[in-house]
């Protein structure tokens, strides 16, 4: 349950409306589709994978996350507007043991 508690965060800032990013460029963005699944879209190539491993694995709980050059994980960013202002909170992701 290693992003348990992260990928509930991200879930519930969608639900509200709000924008998450899993790159301080922006071109990976966590989306939920139509049919309710949570994916993150890469937007240089219009690809998706899903927010975190398939549910009854053991990757249920662990957020696909993309690798900064010291391979530790980007933190998630969360956008929310009001008016004419951006708040930005970010997320710490834990570096999982497989990819050490």
């Amino acid at each position: 349950m290693k992003h348990a508690k992260q990928i509930q965060l991200i879930k519930e800032a969608l639900n509200d409306g709000k924008r998450v990013f899993m790159t301080p460029s922006k071109a990976y963005e966590v989306i939920k589709d139509r049919v309710g699944q949570y994916l993150i879209k890469c937007h240089i190539n219009n690809h998706f994978v899903g927010l975190h491993g398939m549910v009854n694995t053991d990757c249920e709980h662990e957020i696909n996350y993309l690798c900064q050059r010291d391979g530790n994980p980007y933190p998630v960013t969360i956008e929310s507007k009001e008016d004419s202002l951006v708040f930005v909170e970010t997320i710490k992701l834990e570096k999982l043991a497989r990819y050490s």
